[in-house]
């Protein structure tokens, strides 16, 4: 511990940012391992997705079938 403590005090103040930054990426990624996955919280998160409705997909439908519609000139 006491050479890596040592290593440490070698880097300059942005390396050193680097470095905690790294470690708390690390750190959270392990607790991230260790939680277990959330059904209630995954269905919330469901219920939040947008809906389109009929109306809403009418528009994009139309212009699909316009596109498969036209027709491209020959040289």
């Amino acid at each position: 511990m006491g050479e890596l403590l040592s290593k440490f005090e070698l880097l300059d103040a942005d390396a050193k940012q680097q470095l905690l930054d790294y470690l708390d990426f690390l750190v959270s990624k392990k607790k991230k391992e260790k939680a277990k996955f959330d059904v209630k919280a995954y269905r919330e998160n469901l219920l939040k997705v947008g809906v389109w409705s009929d109306e809403d997909i009418a528009p994009v439908e139309e212009a699909r079938q316009l596109l498969n519609n036209w027709r491209i000139k020959e040289w």
